[in-house]
């Protein structure tokens, strides 16, 4: 039993030594070349910083590391803390928020790691840091580079917006979702309309029956449509561009915008929305008309 309980104090001593040493190891010293092909054996470093500046769409988008966060360059550093002047080539006039700078990157003798998509955002803002007296800056190079096991998938697709919902936009949420960067909001009743009845601030007006119809379009069915209804899809392609983007479509009911959506939709178009039609619409951003008013 004795010999039991010395072998056993043997090998927990064994774990223990192990495990100092093997935390001696994830520290680091500053001096380290640490780059995006050894990047995952310091992750754990417990006096380090690692810093990404992509933005955030990016590393939603595209992917990152788990354990670094992100200080994006372009949407937050850019134009605040830092100016450029000469491209990706750092002078000391860049700086026009020094104060800012302290703040975000804390004490100048602490080890930071950065990264960004190729190496030049995060080598960039270490000239900057290094000029205003930051000692211990390592630039691990680009996130393209990594193959490592502690990358965190993005999902392809996302641009910094919320998802829509799996019931769609509609009259009673588009407030929720007017403003998404690259959509296009368009209303299909006549100008007039717009004019007399209100319409919803943010939407532009293209008037089906006054323009689209027998032009881009022809109706042979009523509001069923048939892909020999569309008489200029170029026209169509000018008026509502990339086929990936997103259209957000309204009129009076929806039967204009319905049509218009399968139309889109038949050419090609991914992302067309029918919201309805505003009279069903009590939210928030309703310009009111003036029913006296004519051309």
């Amino acid at each position: 039993m004795k010999r039991v309980a010395i072998v056993l104090v043997a090998v927990l001593l064994v774990f223990a030594l192990g495990g100092q040493a093997f935390a001696q190891q994830r520290r680091v010293t500053g001096s380290e070349n640490i780059s995006m092909d050894n990047v995952d054996r310091y992750l754990m470093a417990d006096n380090v910083r690692f810093i990404d500046f992509r933005n955030y769409t990016d590393a939603m988008r595209a992917g990152y590391i788990a354990g670094f966060e992100i200080v994006p360059f372009f949407d937050y550093l850019e134009n605040r803390a830092l100016v450029r002047h000469d491209g990706w080539n750092f002078s000391p006039r860049d700086i026009v928020d020094q104060a800012m700078l302290e703040r975000l990157f804390g004490p100048k003798d602490r080890i930071i790691v950065g990264i960004c998509r190729l190496g030049i955002r995060s080598k960039y803002v270490f000239e900057a840091l290094s000029h205003l007296g930051w000692t211990n800056l390592i630039n691990a190079g680009g996130y393209d580079d990594y193959s490592g096991p502690n990358r965190i998938a993005g999902d392809g697709t996302w641009r910094g917006v919320k998802a829509l919902p799996p019931g769609g936009v509609n009259m009673d949420n588009i407030d929720g979702f007017l403003d998404r960067p690259g959509a296009k909001y368009v209303d299909f009743r006549n100008v007039a309309d717009k004019y007399t009845d209100g319409w919803i601030d943010g939407f532009e007006v293209i008037s089906f029956f006054e323009f689209l119809e027998d032009r881009a379009l022809v109706r042979h069915d009523g509001w069923n449509f048939r892909e020999a209804n569309i008489i200029d899809d170029f026209l169509l392609e000018d008026l509502f561009g990339d086929r990936d983007r997103e259209i957000f479509l309204m009129c009076l009911t929806g039967a204009r915008s319905g049509y218009v959506k399968l139309a889109l939709e038949s050419i090609g178009y991914q992302n067309v929305h029918n919201v309805g039609g505003i009279r069903d619409y009590a939210g928030e951003n309703r310009v009111f008309g003036d029913p006296t008013f004519s051309f």
